[in-house]
Parts: C-alpha cells; structure tokens; sequence
C-alpha cells in the first residue's frame, strides 16, 4: 500500500515537472531565465526541481516493494 501511494505522489510530480519545465524548456532555453506561456504563467528553469522530488518519491516506492522487508 505505502509503495502505491509513493508511486503516485510520483505521478503527481512528474505531471508537474512536465507542465511547469519539460513543455517550455526551449522557450526557457531561449530567454535563458524565464518563459510566459499563453496563459501568463512564469515558468522558469526551476522547474527541474519537479524531476528530482518525483524521482525521490519513485526511489521510495521501489524500496518500499523491493526492498528488504
């Protein structure tokens, strides 16, 4: 059960990593700080912080069923 729930905190993140970095990262590229999007969202290159709490939480969730019990 506890490695379902990290697995889809996983999800969650990663979901988040993609609308907030992974869709605008060559406009972020481009203006090498920050992007406004149609929708005048901000998204900035800290959105790559998204990936790494997302494969914290998939790490958590393979050790939960992988690992030692």
């Amino acid at each position: 059960m506890r490695a379902i729930v990290l697995a889809l905190l996983a999800a969650l993140f990663s979901f988040i990593f993609c609308t907030r970095y992974w869709i605008w990262r060559d406009c972020i590229a481009a203006s090498q700080s920050s992007c406004l999007t149609p929708d005048g969202s901000n998204v900035t290159g800290g959105g790559m912080v998204w990936a790494a709490i997302a494969f914290g939480f998939l790490a958590a969730a393979f050790i939960a069923q992988f690992g030692r019990r």
